[in-house]
């Protein structure tokens, strides 16, 4: 973590809370350009300013110190359901005093929701890409590396057997070395080079739908 990245962090504790959602994949960071914050993003919709962002509860919401472009009141649905129940529940009178604030919450989890579809959207796009790739994968095609060695067993057998006329037979060792050579090229640009290529762009897939996203330890993320 570089200096311009670190200087954004909300302070301890909820630094190493940021830290530990961005290890387990299940928030990241985008960049918005110079001098303006990241946002943290959550994996479950939630997007704050990063150096707002504050841990409490289990729950990511903003510190309140001062006025952002949109973002949630809670990391995730759950934490505004919670809180809208919560205010329904002990604060009833809020329906007349303040139903902004409800409606705000509302919002958010409408704002989360299209967020969480959004992603899905890009994740069913990227799958039929990845899935064009798989079937292009499975056309590949090549020469049958048993002819190579067909050709140097008798290679090796006539050396066995007729060493003395090997001078003789220079054309037919030649061509069957030849023979070699050319199951070789075209195992390396028919196959390993098609193979290879059709992987690279899978691995583009993966890395744009990954984004900056860490995916490393899926295992320790809940279902």
């Amino acid at each position: 973590m570089n200096d311009i990245e670190n200087r954004w962090f909300p302070p301890s504790p909820h630094k190493e809370a940021v830290m530990e959602f961005i290890n387990k994949g299940r928030a990241h960071i985008e960049e918005r350009g110079h001098n303006n914050p990241p946002l943290l993003v959550f994996e479950d919709g939630g997007v704050m300013e990063l150096p707002r962002a504050r841990y409490k509860d289990g729950n990511f919401s903003p510190d309140e110190a001062s006025p952002v472009s949109r973002q949630t009141s809670y990391s995730d649905v759950c934490g505004t359901i919670d809180e809208l129940k919560m205010l329904l529940e002990k604060q009833p009178e809020i329906t007349e005093s303040n139903p902004s604030r409800l409606f705000e919450l509302i919002d958010d989890v409408c704002y989360l929701l299209s967020r969480m579809q959004r992603r899905r959207e890009n994740y069913s796009e990227a799958a039929e890409m990845a899935s064009a790739v798989v079937e292009q994968l499975k056309q590949v095609k090549g020469p049958d590396v048993s002819v190579a060695y067909e050709k140097a067993d008798k290679i090796k057998d006539f050396i066995k057997s007729e060493p003395e006329k090997v001078l003789e037979k220079l054309d037919n060792l030649f061509t069957l070395a030849e023979g070699m050579r050319d199951v070789a090229n075209r195992m390396e640009q028919e196959i390993l080079y098609a193979y290879r290529d059709l992987f690279i762009e899978l691995g583009s897939i993966y890395a744009q739908i990954k984004g900056s996203r860490n995916w490393e330890k899926r295992k320790e993320m809940r279902s």
